[in-house]
């Protein structure tokens, strides 16, 4: 299968390496089409057994600035105009429409399958909720190299398990910051605080990326383990989990659809 923003090479080692490089764009973003194809890529990868893991890296100078905000756009207006027909069908759809990040990044953590971001360059958004969802973690040695959920900037909070995973993997004190500021992080900072697992010269970005792998990394999130803790220590809503039927809507599990 040939993909429009991808390329999938397998190498001997039977790792594949997913190049995210979107044409006719200086930067990569996530539309409908980039997800559809991530969720495809991710569907061959878990169902190939001849593919022991995959590293998603960029094929420009930067790594993905996120979201196309457009979408949130498309989707209201959608709601807009169906909601006059059948309101809870357009809820609905909002929600499901809303929720495909969620969902397609949760994919990629229960998959089977160990996944390793390479990020090469900015990294902002949903593309470092996707980084946060992988299994691994490597990011270049380099001053172009910023990582950051910034949503908070434009009046929105991150909507794609951002604020789940990072105060999974770092003290709540430095994710409360962190989530609120909209702060860039340096390869430094974001390993310190345990965002990230390796930082590597550019040159050896991938081969770095690789390596976790084909040294036996876990296909499986600190969190889905049994006994895990916060590394802060519990908080109020640890304490209280979410309803049943709150947590079957969060998209643990489920194939992703995209309705626009």
């Amino acid at each position: 299968m040939s993909y429009t923003n991808f390329t999938l090479d397998v190498d001997a080692d039977g790792i594949a390496l997913i190049t995210w490089d979107m044409p006719d764009r200086s930067m990569n973003v996530f539309t409908e089409e980039v997800m559809r194809e991530l969720n495809a890529i991710v569907d061959k990868v878990a169902g190939d057994a001849a593919i022991k893991g995959a590293v998603i890296t960029s094929g420009k100078d930067s790594f993905s600035g996120g979201a196309d905000i457009t979408l949130l756009q498309k989707m209201l207006a959608a709601f807009a105009a169906e909601k006059e027909k059948d309101l809870e069908k357009a809820t609905r759809t909002l929600f499901e429409n809303a929720g495909y990040m969620t969902g397609l990044f949760r994919k990629i953590e229960t998959c089977g399958k160990p996944f390793v971001s390479a990020i090469n360059g900015t990294c902002m958004g949903g593309a470092f909720e996707m980084s946060l969802a992988c299994h691994g973690r490597v990011a270049a040695d380099s001053d172009k190299v910023k990582m950051a959920l910034p949503e908070v900037k434009i009046g929105i909070f991150p909507g794609a398990g951002g604020t789940q995973r990072v105060p999974r993997l770092t003290d709540q004190q430095q994710a409360l910051q962190m989530l609120t500021t909209g702060q860039n992080l340096s390869p430094q900072k974001a390993k310190q605080m345990g965002l990230i697992h390796e930082i590597a010269p550019p040159a050896k970005l991938v081969e770095t990326a690789k390596a976790m792998i084909r040294n036996g990394l876990k296909p499986v999130a600190p969190w889905d383990e049994k006994g895990f803790k916060l590394p802060g220590g519990p908080i109020a809503g640890d304490r209280h989990p979410a309803p049943r039927d709150l947590r079957q809507l969060s998209g643990r599990g489920r194939d992703p659809e995209l309705r626009l």
